[in-house]
């Protein structure tokens, strides 16, 4: 295997963004660490990619995409934001069946992981789901961490097709209110949904303090940290409460489109606080290149492929080598059957493979900002399979 420690270096703390702001004095800083947080295929690395400009978390069309928190990094205007993009919120039971062994801990631990780490929570909301409540999960998590300010995200607006139905999900989802105030929508515009909406009723959702059963039971559970807590004991805790009162904002917003994501941005630079940036201002994240690679390809196999064959398939990089402005990678694909190779590479002279190839090699090349040639080896038995029309 040949990986240029040099090149990952390099390229792990300095993935180079035009207009970063460098050589800035210690007070001129400010900082805020953001988690995101939320239920699966809510669209929360989509939105991480945009918050940062920089296309650092994998994305598909399944949920379980993300395995684990991912550190993203934008600075600009004197303020250097950490954004974590975190996996979706899962029992035990999914994580085993469809995350793996190697993934399960990290799945189920990592979004109060995020928290934690944090000085502001976006909690994203699928504006498309059927269900007009905050996942039990996401609910338990901001109970136990209700200290840091949270704000209510709406992703996906742009599937929306009638948008003043948002305005009664948002109602349901605060508790009709936010940063501590009754929600005011007479003759006002919410967010950039372009409707305006008058004499809208207003009721605070029960929470039932004045129930000492549940009370008892809700300190019980709360006590308990998220992934350790049964996934029915937190269902049927939350089961009749839909929102939480504590956000400090709520913005509609489209991860694909980029609508409403400035406004975001822009909200969350207000939140920084006076302290100096704990990362590199040129640096977009954390991650290794060869992770972040290894995951893109993993996000195309989840995008091509059924979901119970991709789930198991763990690319790894085998080659990272740079000559110059060029950066060669190669990519296997270790199969434990022909048969599932075969599948991978597709018919029509691989067409399949040549297709995943693709889209990796335009995500990598967007954020590493060099030319790229992205080689895909699909392996049984440490052998690389072709694709053989006869056969």
């Amino acid at each position: 295997m040949t990986l240029c420690a040099s090149c990952a270096r390099y390229t792990a703390s300095r993935l180079l963004r035009s207009g970063a702001r460098q050589g800035h004095h210690p007070f001129e800083q400010r900082a805020l660490d953001v988690a995101v947080i939320g239920a699966p295929n809510a669209g929360k690395s989509l939105l991480t990619n945009q918050l940062i400009k920089a296309a650092v978390s994998a994305v598909s069309s399944k949920m379980d995409t993300t395995t684990s928190n991912n550190e993203a990094i934008i600075t600009e205007d004197d303020v250097q934001l950490v954004v974590i993009d975190s996996p979706g919120t899962v029992g035990l039971k999914h994580a085993r069946e469809f995350a793996g062994r190697k993934y399960q801990e990290q799945i189920l631990s990592d979004p109060e992981a995020a928290i934690t780490k944090a000085q502001h929570v976006l909690v994203v909301q699928d504006a498309t789901q059927t269900g007009d409540y905050i996942h039990h999960r996401v609910l338990h998590m901001l109970h136990r961490n209700e200290h840091i300010p949270s704000s209510l995200v709406f992703n996906k607006v742009d599937l929306v097709s009638d948008r003043s139905e948002l305005l009664e999900l948002t109602r349901i989802l605060t508790n009709g209110q936010v940063a501590g105030e009754k929600i005011k929508v007479a003759s006002n515009t919410i967010g950039r949904l372009g409707n305006t909406f008058d004499k809208l009723k207003l009721h605070a959702i029960d929470t039932k303090n004045d129930d000492p059963e549940w009370m008892a039971k809700y300190r019980r559970t709360i006590a308990k940290p998220t992934h350790i807590c049964p996934y029915k004991e937190t269902k049927h805790l939350f089961m009749d409460i839909r929102g939480w009162s504590n956000f400090s904002a709520v913005f509609f917003a489209s991860a694909l489109t980029g609508e409403g994501i400035q406004p975001l941005r822009n909200h969350l630079k207000t939140l920084a606080e006076k302290r100096e940036w704990r990362m590199d201002p040129s640096a977009v994240t954390t991650k290794r290149p060869q992770d972040i690679c290894a995951e893109s390809v993993r996000g195309a196999l989840l995008d091509v492929l059924p979901s119970d064959l991709a789930y198991n398939l763990q690319p790894k990089v085998s080659e990272w080598n740079q000559d110059g402005e060029v950066l060669q990678i190669v990519v296997d694909i270790p199969c434990k059957t022909e048969r599932i190779a075969k599948l991978i590479i597709g018919k029509s002279g691989g067409s399949r493979i040549i297709e995943i190839g693709q889209r990796v090699n335009d995500h990598l090349a967007t954020l590493f900002q060099r030319q790229l040639f992205v080689r895909i080896l699909v392996k049984h038995q440490g052998k690389i399979v072709n694709f053989s029309p006869s056969r």
